[in-house]
């Protein structure tokens, strides 16, 4: 049996045994249907130090450690922690960019950003950005213009596209594209980067005459007339 466990002990397994993690039965006694080298899965840790589990033949048979004998399945949790990650290219403001592996996750793209994430369009096919949608209300500072003279304040990373709208791993192709286009760290004032542009449309004064108001339109110039 394994005993009572003090509360630092339960915390040590609940580290080891997060939700997800894949395991392997290398034995367990007097049990039918749980044979060595049947898999499953954690669902979670109880305070006595039991795994819940959730095994591949459908059942729930909770595992006692040091007393059921079972293993980490290392490769298989390797490989589904590299399904949930993509390769983006990282640029901070007054730094050169730099590649890394994150989750595709909302929840680490927003830490990646310092707050809610705003998706930008880039020109360059199958390739985006997400930056912090209130860089400029929050006073960050001001990193890189794109092309259409806008200045990203704040941290942003460039993604790629897999055509359905899902975001994965820029190709090596696409990270040096990019790397090369944000190489050099930019310099702005404040003033520069949270600076906001309006477009502003001015309506012409109603007129009882059609000419004024075509040649206040542009349709007209000083001397044209219209036809008759």
């Amino acid at each position: 049996m394994q005993g009572f466990l003090k509360p630092y002990q339960v915390e040590q397994i609940k580290k080891k045994y997060p939700p997800g993690t894949r395991i392997e039965l290398d034995g367990m006694d007097n049990e039918r249907d749980m044979p060595v080298g049947l898999k499953g899965t954690v669902q979670y840790v109880d305070d006595a130090g039991q795994l819940g589990m959730s095994w591949d033949n459908g059942r729930t048979l909770s595992l006692i450690p040091n007393e059921d004998r079972f293993h980490i399945i290392q490769a298989e949790q390797k490989k589904e922690q590299e399904e949930n990650q993509i390769r983006v290219l990282v640029v901070e403001p007054g730094k050169t960019p730099y590649a890394k592996q994150i989750e595709n996750d909302y929840r680490a793209m927003q830490k990646l950003v310092d707050g809610c994430i705003e998706f930008v369009a880039l020109p360059e096919p199958d390739c985006h950005l997400y930056c912090n949608d209130e860089g400029k209300l929050n006073g960050l500072p001001g990193n890189r213009r794109m092309d259409h003279g806008d200045i990203i304040c704040g941290t942003f990373f460039i993604c790629a596209d897999d055509g359905e709208g899902n975001d994965i791993s820029l190709n090596d192709k696409q990270l040096q594209y990019y790397t090369e286009r944000f190489q050099e760290p930019e310099q702005y004032t404040d003033e520069e980067a949270h600076h906001f542009e309006y477009e502003i449309k001015v309506m012409p004064p109603a007129s009882n005459d059609m000419e004024d108001v075509l040649r206040m339109l542009g349709f007209l110039g000083g001397n044209d007339e219209m036809e008759r």
